[in-house]
């Protein structure tokens, strides 16, 4: 049995028992700092750090098992499942300033977090590469602990900076992020800056990270988690309630949640799910702000056989008892009056020039979805008259 302790960033936050024969957490956490433990131990407002939540949340530190391609890697690298490779990490991260250690070890945070320190790359070129890798490399990477279904992972530029490199499932994605991107500059709204590159012969998209050595991401998922429900609420209204329980402000919270509805409408993402639209939180004062617009690669009809403007179930707000769906969750918006809709009349085009470039899909397919963004354009114009 050892006590090990779950940290973020130079702050204790809680204390466990695990059971080394198990490899589980035995018995309930000790609470040592509730303000900056991770948020999955607070439940409607009530703490929950028995056993079995120690276990859960170190799981979903783990590469989910839907990723594309995992199961090749894992084979490649002899292990059977994604926590498995967890296990041999400290669960450090670029998404957040958790970590876990023994109560008996002398390590620092300033010694091992991927914010500052280099990390070993081969695990994450495994993860991106569709070629077979070797399992005799250091897992210690924080590829290990990163989110989301498509292939990706991580490295650090010439100038330092941490670069999230990121892959598609039809080779639109990319474009599509660099799309969304160049769309929300035009209306003034904040985002991350993607750009393209190119990797094993298909394109992708790259970023640097969101976050200073001082910052976590808390998604909308997990901030709905920690608060109380209000069954009074519509569920934007329950998100902007969550969001300012921890501290955000309700306006910021708001119009930031306006601008993905409106970026997602033009778009036509069909992807916005409560795990990609989040919270930024400094872990030292505590401040916490909406996070940029980030991930809206499932857009444009990526895969699609028919360029179709007809409504479509979406996610992840409903207006009515009836299915979520593009068009009511565009009428959630609710301060028009912040955007300048008129510098989108050239917008369409603009889309069609960045598709064409790079000779993914056909010049006929690329005129379909130009006129299908001018109908969307137009639309967006009438429900802010309306």
């Amino acid at each position: 049995m050892r006590r090990r302790i779950i940290m973020n960033r130079t702050h204790e936050t809680l204390a466990f028992d695990f059971d080394e024969r198990t490899g589980h957490a035995v018995g309930a956490a000790s609470i040592i700092d509730a303000q900056r433990m991770p948020p999955e131990f607070t439940t409607h407002g009530k703490y929950a750090v028995y056993a079995h939540r120690v276990d859960s949340w170190w799981r979903g530190r783990a590469i989910p098992s839907t990723r594309d391609g995992i199961a090749r890697v894992l084979a490649d690298l002899r292990l059977s499942n994604t926590v498995e490779l967890l296990d041999r990490t400290r669960g450090l991260s670029l998404s957040d300033q958790y970590w876990v250690r023994d109560a008996d070890e002398d390590v620092r945070w300033e010694d091992v977090n991927f914010f500052d320190n280099p990390f070993p790359e081969q695990l994450g070129y495994a993860l991106l590469s569709e070629r077979s890798s070797s399992h005799r490399f250091s897992f210690n990477a924080p590829d290990a602990s990163t989110g989301g279904d498509l292939p990706k992972r991580w490295t650090v530029g010439a100038d330092g900076t941490r670069l999230l490199i990121k892959a598609g499932r039809t080779g639109q994605e990319p474009i599509n992020e660099l799309i969304a991107s160049r769309l929300a500059a035009r209306l003034h709204i904040p985002a991350v800056r993607y750009t393209l590159g190119e990797y094993d012969n298909r394109p992708v998209s790259i970023c640097a990270e969101m976050l200073s050595d001082t910052e976590e991401l808390i998604s909308a998922w997990q901030a709905l988690g920690t608060a109380k429900r209000n069954n009074r609420l519509s569920a934007r209204d329950q998100w902007i309630a969550a969001a300012a329980a921890l501290g955000a402000d309700e306006q910021e919270t708001s119009d930031a949640t306006d601008d993905w509805l409106l970026i997602d409408w033009l778009m036509r993402n069909i992807d916005r799910h409560y795990n990609n639209f989040a919270l930024i939180r400094d872990v030292e004062t505590l401040r916490v702000r909406p996070a940029p617009l980030f991930d809206t690669g499932a857009s444009l009809w990526a895969g699609e056989l028919r360029i179709s403007n007809a409504d479509y179930r979406t996610r992840p707000f409903f207006v009515t008892t009836k299915s979520p769906t593009a068009r009511r969750q565009l009428h959630l918006i609710r301060d028009w009056g912040r955007y300048d809709l008129d510098a989108l009349d050239d917008w369409p085009e603009d889309v069609a020039h960045h598709l064409s470039e790079y000779g993914l899909m056909a010049e006929s397919r690329i005129h379909l979805i130009q006129q299908a963004l001018q109908e969307r354009f137009q639309q967006a114009k009438q429900a802010r008259d309306r």
